[in-house]
């Protein structure tokens, strides 16, 4: 019999895990069905924490890789070649420990949503708080997440009555947080374009696609323009790309991208995917980049505790439509990038799956240094369980990757790369 003493996280019920990490009911028991107890319990706790590192892509159109590294080095940030790509540098992402008197300071308690920002230097909002000891303005508090980890230890602004009337302002300024991140894009060099920060789904997405001289690339992603510059990079801003936003927001960002890089080959477009898609059907796309909307559950900092299966379903469909749709834009034979930060099968293999189903769609292998990223085991794709998804006819080795968050300590993802028109496979 287990006692408590020397029990384990693989032996909690799914009641224990729902009330420890607080999150929606449906999303945990979809996932403990699908994943498992341990894996599921592995990547809730990874996801409240800081990343590891930071994947800073070298616009070597701009400067050389051995002198972005120097400057990173001069100003003594952890900055090292990355060990999968050659225009790519890790910058780590500092950390700190707290000792036993840090751990027993008055108490302010926040909400899941702004965890990882505080976990990482941001100061506490009064309505961040969702609980307090007694303390005073001017005493050492310490600052623990929504599941009692403690993430950083700050100087009380306010007394602890004044949090509950919810006016906002600073309660607490942090002093010394969990993590602490590099403030990569205060940099003159970010300013002049020198570099990209890409997520690591980003970066093997882009990766993942031989580009040609001749291709005419639309991207349809929900990033600043990050994505859209690597490639404008990659290919001597010599392709013309076409990027589709969203909305004013992701405009006004994507803009100042592309004049921050000075992209020349980069024209953008406000308006929803399936709109564009089913709007203008006289232009041809060669290559796509396509990161629908999605649940953003593998990415850090942590996603809303307010997501559950209905909502996340609701993003699956709407991606399976503008899937559906995209072929009247593409040219015959052109490559489809397929990605999202997010971890749930349903989402992503069935996604993938639907799109596989249709007659004018075939699934398509990686570029030459992404397989032999996976002959090497550093990348892979995700077995699914047979017992749960007997309905899901189609192989995935050659043409998909799982970016697993807990194994990479960094933010996750899901791509998967498919072809417009049947293609012979002997000349795939």
């Amino acid at each position: 019999m287990t006692t408590p003493s020397d029990s384990t996280d693989s032996d909690m019920m799914p009641d224990e895990i729902i009330d420890r990490f607080m999150y929606h009911p449906s999303l945990l028991h979809r996932w403990l069905e699908q994943l498992g107890i341990n894996y599921t319990i592995d990547l809730l706790s990874t996801l409240r924490k800081p990343n590891d590192s930071m994947w800073v892509q070298v616009n070597k159109s701009k400067i050389d890789f051995d002198s972005l590294l120097d400057i990173f080095e001069d100003m003594e940030f952890k900055a090292n070649k990355h060990p999968l790509f050659d225009d790519f540098i890790q910058v780590k992402i500092g950390s700190n420990e707290f000792d036993s008197t840090e751990k027993v300071l008055p108490m302010i308690k926040v909400d899941r949503e702004s965890t990882t920002s505080i976990a990482l230097g941001k100061d506490v909002n009064s309505t961040n708080v969702t609980e307090v000891n007694q303390f005073f303005a001017g005493d050492t508090v310490r600052i623990i997440d929504f599941i009692g980890n403690i993430i950083a230890v700050g100087i009380a602004e306010i007394h602890s009555t004044e949090v509950k009337d919810k006016t906002v302002r600073v309660a607490a300024k942090n002093i010394k947080s969990l993590g602490v991140t590099p403030q990569l894009t205060e940099l003159m060099v970010y300013r002049r374009g020198y570099f990209n920060i890409l997520t690591p789904t980003q970066a093997f997405s882009v990766k993942s696609t031989h580009l040609k001289a001749e291709d005419n690339i639309l991207v349809m992603t929900g990033d600043k323009g990050d994505v859209a510059s690597y490639i404008a990079e990659l290919t001597n801003n010599n392709c013309p790309i076409t990027v589709i936003v969203n909305n004013k927001l992701q405009l006004k960002a994507t803009r100042r991208q592309v004049e921050r890089t000075k992209s020349k080959a980069i024209r953008i477009i406000r308006r929803p995917f399936l709109k564009y898609l089913n709007d203008h059907q006289e232009i041809k796309y060669s290559v796509v980049f396509l990161e629908p909307q999605n649940s953003r559950t593998a990415i850090m900092p942590t996603f809303s505790s307010n997501l559950g299966v209905t909502k996340l379903d609701t993003f699956a469909t709407a991606q399976k439509e503008v899937i559906t749709n995209l072929y009247r834009c593409l040219y015959d034979s052109a490559t489809i990038t397929y990605f999202t930060h997010s971890v749930d099968i349903s989402e992503n293999e069935g996604v993938y799956n639907h799109a596989l189903s249709k007659a004018y769609y075939e699934d398509h292998k990686f570029t030459e240094e992404i397989r032999l990223l996976q002959k090497k085991k550093k990348v892979s794709y995700r077995e699914l369980p047979e017992e749960t998804y007997l309905d899901y006819t189609f192989e995935h080795k050659n043409s998909s990757i799982y970016i697993d968050p807990v194994k990479i300590n960094n933010s996750g993802g899901y791509i998967a790369k498919f072809k417009f028109g049947k293609i012979d496979k002997n000349n795939d």
